[in-house]
């Protein structure tokens, strides 16, 4: 009879095929049932004792087995189960000397045989042992092998600064005992397995040096749940993601190998999952031989997940194995670490639930030592290269004036202006070198932007030892680059002993196959082919045999253009999408091109502002018009404005001012245009657009009321504020209270991050004294917004910042410019007539930026929440929700973010005092980008402490006044 006993297959991967080991090895097999067939003759109870004796710690093996039927059988049956099962856990049936034991050892360890017999069945033993290791054995290979094929350049690591953040969700029993406006609290997890720190009222993000120091701030203990330890690693392209998980990675093997109780790090590239083998087989079989152990080392805790490439999984299957991973590996077991790593604007769709750790962009001095560390093993210095990316000449002229004058790198890179005091700059510098300063450290064109990305900064640094050139941005460097490794091939055309020319016929050869073979590669990746494998992405290399030769091949490899084994991919996303934007170009109509590519077939106008793959080839194919991008700008700016402006921001290529004036004009009418663009979603993307771009140092984004101006007087910027008259007279409040108030005036949007920030930036703003007199708190510098686009409202700003916002404008304007009492409020949202919403009576669908989809499932407990099918996810663009104003054109009273006003908490009057403490709280209204329905209603109120940064929490603007510019 069958065992009922559940197997757990210690399995190897063999040519791809999952092989259980009783097939390999019969002959140990036939020998384990010789020697244990004279032991097993005396009947059911004999089978028993001796079984009990042998899994005393492993009950299901003890008293597991069908113990009747012939000697032979049974002991077949079971030596088979035995040879599955493996190597029993930890401490069951242990050696004398501690060491793992095999199951069919420690079941032939207590039959009791003479010396010879002891023989028979240590050398048995042994073979077994030699066949299949034990899986300590196969842990410390494992390790070895991981840190031989990933991690022997990690000398050369240069630590990036990680900001972490948890997710602004709270739980949905909290929701009515707590303002819905609190951020969770954030915990610390010292190396990922010590204590948890007791949490903090509030949760703000945090930047750290180190991964495993940012994955400690990634454990959220809420009440009643247990403590989280994932995080999903975020960052663009080339940012260093796969490179950060291995230092991690890094970080653990040693003691790895020296403890067989420590954290064991488990590597799988998530880009080769395309079948539909579920997660944990597929892990398992990635490990290889660790593989049969994963199971055990998951339910010990033991096992670290490092699931590299969320997003180099074939587009159309990312969701369905984002599900998978959330629910299989992190939902379910909170206490097990897990990270992910995945490109920032692909994780929007495949949202994991899961704490967020983001690499930031390398600062300059982070810069100056990535690039110390890969140029001295040249026996280079560094200082060359750093300070021709910084601007040449003149830009190191202007630091060593700084440095005289007592200033550090660090305030030479990230001081707002020239310092007058702590250090005295301004009386050291002369006028060209600051303004060398300027433009080197404000500048939107300085080559430090692209180093600041690691993945481009290694390119740089090979071009530039290959050529004593810098190239001027992404695509060109590209191009560069891969001349660079053509010429190493020999695949160039030699001009003279330092001069390389075009490609040679062979090399144009290769440059061809290699563009068909990245446009197909890509195409199929957007198209989805079944069964495709996606690593980065790569192809079976049967299937790409018509588009390159094997020698092709063989020399695309050569030149670390190509990775070719069983499957054949470019060695990094940013090369094979540079082949794509040369085939793109191709296909592009004139003047780029001689082909009829429409920007429309790439992104289809009934979802364009979702990602469909084709976007990081478009940027790079703008930095191929370095001098000025304008062609390709035209083709794109229609079917995706987002995509356009990050060809501008990350391309690196010059525009004409009169392209960016001609896209203002075309994409301001397009925020307010719910015929031509009726999806929320779509109007949020070009707001995005708009508000990333900038025209002559001001916000492309100039409508009135959203933007900032220059005060020809001082020399600043400050705020544009639209204001709208609110007349005099009775209005109803709350439920049914007739009230009267004086006339007074309302800014028409939310305070966006343009006019915060010029606050922020004036000398005279912020850090001035005079703006917090009386307050209960200042912060010493504002805490950084979540979205920090121009013409979206500006998050994260505390009652005590939005008090001293205020004093400074009014001083800036020559009047009162104050918060509006909660009245007032209530009053320019619900009109004369009560309306129960800014636009009328009942909520409808695609009026507000709110959550109507109940996304984290805070509100389904509570009938009527979900109210339709949007949820931007985030803040948006001031202003893009027309039928969601009221009557007199006031946008954003519903949704978007919570507003301060002027008024406490449990206060019976509605003025009260500025000089509160921290924890009198204020009133908020308006709900925000999280917030259901209810929320988002006129007359629903809410608050928070005055001290909180909230990233669904800004400002808005009022006057006693009328003012009579109304617009």
């Amino acid at each position: 009879m069958a065992s009922p006993l559940p197997h757990r297959l210690t399995a190897h991967v063999t040519g791809g095929v999952y092989t259980p080991h009783t097939m390999s090895h019969p002959n140990l097999l036939r020998e384990a049932v010789d020697i244990l067939m004279p032991h097993v003759g005396g009947g059911t109870a004999e089978r028993e004792a001796l079984l009990s004796l042998a899994f005393y710690g492993v009950p299901g093996l003890a008293y597991g087995f069908e113990v009747a039927g012939k000697p032979q059988v049974f002991a077949v049956n079971c030596l088979k189960t035995l040879f599955d099962y493996g190597y029993l856990p930890p401490g069951a049936g242990a050696t004398a000397d501690g060491a793992p034991c095999h199951a069919v050892a420690a079941l032939l360890g207590v039959l009791e045989v003479g010396v010879e017999g002891q023989t028979r069945i240590a050398r048995l033993v042994a073979n077994i042992e030699a066949r299949e290791p034990s899986p300590r054995k196969v842990e410390i290979g494992y390790l070895e092998w991981l840190r031989e094929q990933y991690l022997l350049n990690m000398a050369q690591y240069t630590p990036l600064a990680l900001r972490a953040q948890v997710p602004a969700v709270a739980p949905a029993a909290e929701a009515r005992l707590r303002p819905v406006i609190a951020s969770p609290a954030l915990a610390l997890l010292r190396a990922g397995v010590g204590e948890v720190a007791e949490p903090a009222r509030q949760a703000e993000p945090e930047t750290f040096e180190d991964i495993g120091d940012a994955l400690g701030a990634v454990a959220r203990p809420l009440p009643g749940a247990a403590r989280r330890r994932h995080a999903v690693l975020l960052g663009e392209p080339g940012a260093g993601k796969s490179t950060t998980l291995l230092k991690l990675a890094d970080g653990l093997i040693d003691a790895a190998i020296a403890d067989s109780a420590a954290p064991l790090p488990l590597y799988v590239r998530l880009g080769r999952w395309t079948d539909d083998r579920p997660l944990e087989r597929f892990m398992a079989d990635e490990l290889g031989p660790l593989g049969g152990h994963l199971s055990s080392l998951l339910a010990s805790l033991r096992g670290v997940l490092l699931l590299d490439g969320l997003n180099e999984m074939p587009a159309a299957l990312r969701g369905e194995k984002a599900k998978a991973i959330r629910d299989a590996l992190l939902e379910g077991h909170p206490e097990r670490m897990a990270v992910v790593t995945c490109r920032t604007l692909d994780y929007g769709a495949l949202d994991l639930g899961v704490d967020r750790i983001e690499i930031r962009e390398m600062d300059p001095p982070r810069i100056k030592a990535f690039i110390d560390n890969h140029l001295a093993p040249a026996g280079r210095d560094g200082a060359d290269l750093f300070w021709t990316l910084a601007g040449g000449e003149a830009v190191y002229d202007a630091w060593l004036a700084w440095q005289r004058a007592g200033a550090t790198l660090e305030q030479f890179w990230t001081a707002a202006d020239v310092p007058t005091a702590d250090p005295d700059v301004f009386h050291e510098t002369t006028g060209n070198q600051d303004k060398a300063w300027r433009d080197a450290v404000h500048g939107q064109r300085s080559l430090m932007a692209l180093a600041s990305n690691p993945f481009m900064l290694t390119m740089l640094i090979a071009v530039y030892l290959d050529t004593g050139r810098v190239p001027e941005n992404r695509g060109d460097l590209m191009r560069r680059f891969v001349r660079v490794l053509l010429a190493r091939e020999g695949l160039l055309e030699r001009v003279s002993d330092t001069e390389w020319g075009p490609p040679t016929p062979e090399g144009h050869g290769v440059l061809a196959a290699l563009g068909d073979l990245a446009w197909a590669m890509q195409a199929r990746q957007v198209e989805v082919v079944e069964d495709e494998r996606g690593a980065m992405p790569e192809a079976p290399i049967d299937t790409v045999a018509h588009l390159l030769s094997a020698e092709q091949r063989h020399r695309a490899a050569s030149a670390s253009l190509l990775v070719v084994g069983e499957y054949v991919r470019f060695v990094h996303h940013l090369l094979h999408e540079h082949f794509v934007a040369l085939r793109m170009r191709e296909r592009l109509p004139a003047p780029i091109g001689d082909g009829t590519l429409a920007a429309a077939e790439l992104w289809p106008p009934e979802r364009w502002w979702e990602r469909t793959g084709w976007e990081e080839a478009a940027i790079q194919l703008a930095g191929l018009y370095a001098d000025d991008c304008s062609p390709v700008l035209r083709w794109v700016a229609a079917a995706n404005p987002e995509v356009a402006a990050q060809c501008v921001l990350r391309g690196g290529a010059r525009v004409a001012d009169a392209t960016l004036e001609a896209l203002r004009d075309a994409w301001i009418p397009r925020l307010t245009d719910t015929g031509g663009d009726p999806m929320p979603e779509a109007r949020a993307a070009v707001g995005r657009a708009l508000g990333m771009l900038t025209l002559n140092d001001l916000p492309l984004d100039n409508r009135p009321g959203v933007s900032v101006v220059w005060d020809s007087r001082t020399g600043r910027r400050i705020p544009d504020i639209a204001w709208v008259e609110v007349p005099e007279g009775p209005f109803i409040f709350q439920n049914g209270e007739q009230l009267w108030l004086p006339a007074f005036s309302i800014a028409r949007y939310p305070v966006t991050c343009a006019q915060f920030q010029a606050f922020v930036d004036d000398p005279g703003g912020y850090a001035d004294d005079r703006w917090w007199e009386g307050l209960a708190e200042r912060p010493a510098a504002p805490a950084e917004a979540a979205w920090p686009i121009a013409n979206h409202p500006r998050e994260g700003v505390a009652w005590f910042e939005a008090v001293a916002f205020c004093r400074w404008l009014s001083d800036a304007l020559g009047y009162e410019v104050r918060l509006p009492t909660e009245r007032e409020w209530e009053k320019a949202a619900r009109g004369t007539d009560g309306r129960e919403y800014p636009w009328g009576d009942g909520y409808v669908e695609g009026r507000a930026n709110i959550d109507e989809t109940d996304r984290f499932g805070l509100w389904s407990q509570l009938n009527g929440f979900v109210k339709g099918r949007h949820f931007v996810g985030q803040t948006n663009a001031a202003g893009i929700y027309p039928d969601g104003a009221t009557p007199s054109g006031i946008c954003d009273l519903s949704g978007n973010v919570w507003e301060w006003t002027a008024t406490g908490h449990g206060s019976e009057h509605d003025e009260e005092p500025e000089h509160v403490d921290r924890m009198s709280g204020r009133v908020v209204r308006g709900g925000s980008w999280l917030s259901p329905s209810d929320s988002a209603s006129a007359a629903f109120r809410d608050w928070s402490f005055p001290d909180s940064h909230d990233n669904n929490v800004g400002v808005r603007l009022a006057v006693s006044a009328l003012i009579s510019v109304s617009r």
